[in-house]
């Protein structure tokens, strides 16, 4: 009688990893499919609203590359292996905003840039994914029951890196960062009650909030209510911008063929306003693909979170999901005009190296916790 053991068939990860190369090293081939169809689009459009500048494209391109490249890099370390690291890296964008108020580039009108000399980037949007990721980390640092004391830092915490991001001054990122932050802390089972006296505070303070606004600042919200009040202004942005994606229609007047967009009529088309550019080119079918593709990659991202091994992975994935989720909502409403202009890109589409490369290093930490699922 032979004393082997009888062959296993069920599926486990080695053997699974050797019968599909592809699938070990992508982790998961849809969603990097899907990203890079987003990413292409983006390049194309940028191409189209930024008069056909190959050295915008270009430029952008190699910010993909690289994103691509730390995204496929990072989705092969285990979440355990850098849970840590997250929850101090928290301290190391509190430093850069504090770097970048005292001592800002030369050469911008706000404090919100470092120049590296070969690179520059936006603290800020660096904030926007190490705040969230911090915080969760930090959460879900023991298996024991959150105290009050837990919920008091996190919440300092938000609000310090906000504040910090106004004063340079930054009010639609500042809000965005403050969304950012207190999603993982919500998700995380924030009480009601501390959610109330939170909102007394913002109401409370809100008085005061305006009247620290710079004017431009004051002047957006205005014209939120009534265009007609900054009409060769912000109210100007929004009236072309709208023009724009009603132009467009149903099928839209082709690729490179809108006028509101080739003639320079929408401000700033190749990032925050690029998606009135896809209205008017690509129409309500462009749109809708968009959509569609958006939606398939927030759907995965919280298909991996509900897959997740542990309460870190659960609580990073959603995060995540909600924040790619809601820079989309702000984007597209700013552009129709349901919100005031804030200045947010949007997301794997406009111009914007940093932007980029944060976004792809978010679903590089999502990929990370992807697992072999039978």
């Amino acid at each position: 009688m032979s004393n082997r053991k009888p062959l296993d068939y069920s599926i486990n990860e080695p053997l699974y990893n050797r019968l599909n190369p592809l699938q070990y090293i992508f982790k998961d081939i849809p969603l990097y499919v899907s990203l890079l169809a987003v990413l292409i689009f983006g390049l194309m459009m940028l191409y189209s609203s930024s008069s056909q500048s190959l050295t915008m494209v270009a430029r952008q391109s190699i910010y993909i590359f690289g994103g691509l490249v730390l995204m496929t890099l990072l989705s092969h370390l285990k979440p355990d292996s850098y849970k840590n690291l997250l929850m101090h890296s928290y301290w190391i964008g509190l430093i850069l905003l504090i770097y970048v108020l005292i001592n800002p580039s030369s050469g911008y009108t706000t404090s919100r840039w470092i120049d590296l000399g070969f690179f520059q980037f936006q603290p800020s949007e660096v904030v926007r994914l190490l705040l969230p990721l911090s915080l969760a980390a930090y959460l879900c640092r023991k298996d024991e029951k959150i105290k009050l004391s837990d919920w008091i830092f996190t919440s300092v915490a938000v609000v310090l890196c906000a504040y910090l991001i106004f004063e340079q001054p930054d009010l639609g990122t500042s809000i965005i960062v403050l969304t950012s932050g207190l999603i993982p802390i919500y998700l995380a089972g924030l009480p009601y009650k501390i959610i109330l006296s939170y909102l007394v505070a913002v109401g409370i303070l809100s008085p005061y909030v305006w009247s620290n606004l710079l004017d431009y600042q004051k002047q957006r919200v205005l014209t939120y209510f009534d265009s007609n009040v900054d009409p060769l202004g912000d109210g100007w942005n929004i009236a072309q911008s709208q023009t724009a994606i009603g132009s467009g229609g149903v099928f839209g007047k082709g690729y490179l063929q809108g006028s509101q967009s080739q003639l320079n009529f929408i401000p700033e088309s190749h990032s925050d306003f690029i998606f009135s550019v896809i209205g008017e080119e690509f129409g309500l079918i462009g749109i809708f693909i968009l959509f569609f593709v958006y939606g398939f990659i927030i759907w995965k991202i919280f298909s991996i979170g509900f897959k997740a091994q542990s309460n870190f992975e659960r609580l990073v994935c959603s995060s995540l999901g909600f924040i790619f989720l809601l820079f989309i909502l702000i984007n597209v409403s700013m552009v129709i005009g349901l919100i005031p202009v804030v200045g947010v890109p949007l997301p794997l589409v406009s111009q914007g190296g940093t932007s980029i490369v944060v976004h792809l290093l978010a679903f590089g930490v999502i990929l990370s916790t992807k697992r072999v699922q039978t």
